[in-house]
């Protein structure tokens, strides 16, 4: 099947539009925002900008509304899914595939593309591939763009459809040394210490520009002074390795060395604080569930 669609030139598809309407994506009716975006991949600004103009007094209107999104819901969508795959798959564009069911009924469709790509005509190819029967709830997004709370809270709960690059392996650090049902986790008496300042400064620095991953207010008790409830247990990654802020806790109080491979790669990575996309975070994430893998997922490429 061939969903592709002619497109207007490229400079007359205003990305700061495209993301307008992305972030009008749950609070905007479905099919106002299916046609806005419709009439942008073609290039017909003055109707979105008519659309747009609409738009504002129905918004005035409509109270928020808060969203339940699960991986699969009450309707089956596997034919739609997979014209939503050959389109997404056919454009040399795109880089992932998911799909979310919002509050169980309705299917939504998110994409992320390369940086500088035509996110309004990729847009326009994959609404049009999930047919006319259905309302298309497309959101596509380039690895940098902000995504809102929507998008967000869409994609933790959505299955994986495609990739066009198998994943890499993700790593999960080790913090501590050993742990038992009865006392819990301990450190060995021989674990080594990063006693170089310069060193510790550059491990600290890596830590720091990961992207926190899990977020959470628990604290354990710090055991090399006892002190309860003082050690942080989030998650945070770059994409590469996922590590506990525990790791960094016991490096900064106590000079204890991070995990040996974990340290290798810190010392050996560029400077700087660590961007990721949505497809990097997922990637992340499912190192941590290995299950949230499987699902329809069509083979790479």
């Amino acid at each position: 099947m061939d969903t592709a669609v002619d497109r207007q030139p490229e400079e007359l598809l205003d990305p700061d539009v495209h993301d307008q309407l992305l972030w009008l994506a749950g609070r905007a009716p479905d099919g106002w925002l299916a046609v806005a975006r419709e009439e942008l991949g073609v290039g017909d600004h003055d109707r979105v900008e008519e659309l747009l103009a609409a738009l504002d007094p129905v918004l005035d209107a409509r109270a928020p509304r808060r969203y339940r999104f699960t991986p699969d819901g009450d309707v089956p969508y596997e034919a739609i899914d997979a014209a939503v795959v050959e389109a997404v798959r056919g454009d040399e564009e795109t880089v992932a595939c998911w799909a979310s069911m919002r509050d169980g009924v309705d299917r939504v469709y998110l994409v992320q593309a390369e940086y500088d790509a035509d996110l309004a005509g990729i847009t326009l190819d994959v609404q049009r591939a999930v047919g006319e029967d259905e309302i298309p709830r497309v959101e596509v997004f380039a690895p940098d763009t902000a995504l809102s709370s929507y998008h967000e809270t869409a994609l933790l709960a959505a299955v994986l459809l495609w990739t066009r690059d198998p994943f890499g392996e993700v790593k999960i650090a080790r913090t501590f040394d050993g742990a038992s049902a009865e006392s819990g986790p301990w450190f060995a008496p021989s674990h080594e210490l990063v006693a170089d300042p310069g060193e510790r400064q550059r491990l600290l620095d890596f830590f720091d520009g990961g992207e926190v991953l899990v977020e959470t207010e628990v604290r354990m008790t710090d055991l090399v002074s006892g002190s309860a409830g003082a050690v942080p247990s989030g998650l945070r990654t770059d994409g590469g390795w996922v590590w506990s802020d525990a790791t960094r806790y016991y490096l900064e109080r106590h000079l204890l060395a991070p995990d040996t491979e974990l340290a290798r790669y810190a010392l050996a990575a560029p400077p700087g604080r660590t961007l990721l996309s949505p497809l990097d975070r997922y990637r992340a994430l499912t190192a941590l569930n290995p299950e949230n893998e499987e699902g329809p997922l069509w083979p790479a490429g």
